[in-house]
Formats: C-alpha cells, sequence, structure tokens
C-alpha cells in the first residue's frame, strides 16, 4: 500500500492519499467495509485530537475521470465542515480546491 499525506491550504486539515492493491488493507486500517466494486473512495477517518483528515484511496490506478470524481467529493466534505456554502457565481474556491485535489492525487500516483 502507498500512502502520502499532505496539509490542506487555506481551508486546512490533511489529505492522506492511498494506492493500494485491494481494499483489504484499507478496511483494516480504518474499520470500514469498502466494497470491491468502488474504484475510488474518500473518507473522513476519526480523529481524536479534533484535527481533521480527508482520505482518498483508490484500488487500481484510475483514470482522469475518477480522480475529478472523487476530487468533488473532496471538496464537498470541506465545504460541508467547514460551512461554506458553494455560489454558483463565485465558483472560483471551489475551482481552486478541485484543480488542488486533482494535481496532488496525479502527483502522488504518478510517483
Amino acid at each position: 500500500m502507498k500512502v502520502n499525506t499532505i496539509k490542506i491550504p487555506i481551508y486546512h486539515g490533511e489529505l492522506t492519499m492511498i494506492m493500494c492493491e485491494n481494499w483489504k488493507e484499507v478496511n483494516e486500517k480504518y474499520s470500514m467495509e469498502i466494497s470491491d466494486s468502488f474504484d475510488g473512495v474518500v473518507f473522513t477517518p476519526e480523529k481524536e485530537d479534533g484535527y481533521s483528515e480527508y482520505v482518498v484511496a483508490f484500488n487500481r490506478p484510475p483514470k482522469g475521470f475518477v480522480i475529478a470524481h472523487e476530487c468533488v467529493h473532496l471538496v464537498n466534505h470541506i465545504f460541508s465542515d467547514r460551512g461554506v456554502r458553494p455560489d454558483i457565481f463565485n465558483d472560483e474556491p471551489q475551482a481552486y480546491l478541485t484543480g488542488f485535489f486533482f494535481q496532488e492525487i496525479e502527483k502522488f500516483l504518478n510517483n
């Protein structure tokens, strides 16, 4: 299992990126039950210190649309946790965060 954790700018918290061969390792580490039918998942594990951690995991090398799909989930989790309401007339915060996540996930997967 390949894992990397980075800090999330502006909105704070950490993003943990995981690439695994199957969901067994992720399921055991996070006490989850991810189905083999998923190509990728996003979740927020419980943290005792109250600090926000967001996890994106893939069980096979994802195509670009799968990465984009999971980035939308990440942005929505962060917006929800921070009380940010998406604004269709000023979507720069959403576009910035989506682009940041996509770039970081691509970098992680290609290294």
